[in-house]
């Protein structure tokens, strides 16, 4: 079912709003597409894996159902040497090989660091080792395809309480990348997890061949009901419906054991989560881009599927993937094999 539903909503999808600065048909390759979540995220010590993870079978099923890009999860600690914290020659090799596998199906790429270590938001050493990373990164992409290649500085930086701190960050990383790729579209993103709230605290930077992109799990009670990793309070929630109302809550309260997690679908209910509502959160973001005159991109959404109904999460990808089509923003649904999204079994690929 949700195959189906984001199969529809790739061929819903029109052409990208043009906007100053980036090239219109860069726009459109980041229209539909998928995050490819684990296999230089969480590798596996399988021989081979690496050169197999992603079958060719499964690029071109890619390509036929009308995706145009993906974006490319690379975890720094899994390509650079721990002690200069430059790129290894080996894997930065079988990136490259991955790469253009993609590439020679026509599938543009968001080559996106994938950082889940916090340490990077206050650890100036660290800083220090990501800037050193990302100038060897932006000098060896420097010649490819910049129609097809794309950079995503870092995946949800949070710097929370220190937002400012991240943007003059972020601002020195893209000067670093840009002098060394003058002509690629660089991918920027907000603090606070990179969601819509990080992205209205955000500054336009003066460089126009960029995009700003936010992540979008909202209303959160749904989208991860169930998951283990994203809180204490979610983790009770099952069976919760889309659209909500207190109404369509109110048989599920009673079997929760936690005060918070009542009260956070208590919450949910009352705000009466539904297509109107998903529209007004989504125009804060658009919002802020009309203002600014700047691209947008939404690199993540999806909703975690082993607590939810798969009649709740279509209607929640139906309106979505409406909001998304309305307001003409490109996006990369997390993901082709992690969940949420698509689910790779179902071409026969791992799990």
């Amino acid at each position: 079912i949700m195959v189906q539903a984001l199969v529809l909503i790739a061929l819903a999808l029109g052409g990208a709003r043009q906007l100053p600065g980036v090239p219109k048909s860069r726009l459109d390759r980041l229209a539909t597409g998928v995050n490819l979540c684990r296999w230089f995220r969480f590798p596996s010590s399988v021989e081979g894996h690496f050169e197999n993870y992603i079958s060719d079978r499964e690029i071109r099923l890619m390509q036929a159902i009308g995706l145009r890009h993906v974006r490319l999860c690379v975890a720094p600690d899994v390509i650079q040497e721990p002690k200069t914290g430059l790129p290894r020659a080996d894997r930065l090799a079988q990136l490259d090989v991955a790469i253009k596998r993609f590439l020679a199906r026509n599938l543009a790429v968001v080559i996106d660091l994938h950082n889940e270590d916090r340490t990077l938001d206050s650890d100036l050493g660290a800083q220090h080792k990501f800037e050193g990373m990302w100038r060897a990164l932006a000098r060896h992409y420097a010649g490819w395809d910049p129609e097809r290649v794309f950079l995503e500085i870092v995946n949800e930086p949070v710097f929370q309480g220190h937002e400012q701190d991240w943007m003059r960050w972020q601002a020195r990383l893209l000067a670093m990348i840009r002098a060394e790729t003058p002509k690629h579209t660089i991918v920027l993103t907000g603090p606070n997890w990179g969601g819509i709230f990080g992205l209205l605290q955000s500054e336009p930077s003066a460089d126009r061949n960029v995009v700003y992109s936010f992540h979008n799990y909202d209303p959160f009670p749904f989208t991860h009901q169930g998951a283990t990793w994203a809180g204490e309070a979610v983790k009770p929630l099952h069976d919760v419906p889309y659209p909500s109302s207190p109404e369509a809550v109110a048989p599920l309260l009673g079997g929760l054991g936690r005060e918070d997690s009542r009260s956070m679908l208590e919450q949910y209910g009352r705000e009466r989560w539904d297509r109107k509502k998903m529209e007004e959160n989504f125009a804060q973001a658009t919002g802020w881009a009309s203002r600014h005159q700047v691209s947008l991109y939404c690199g993540e959404f999806g909703v975690y599927p082993h607590a939810s109904k798969p009649e709740h999460r279509a209607n929640w990808f139906r309106d979505f993937g409406q909001v998304l089509s309305l307001h003409r923003v490109g996006w990369a649904s997390w993901g082709w094999d992690e969940g949420f999204g698509f689910d790779r079994k179902w071409v026969g690929g791992e799990p």
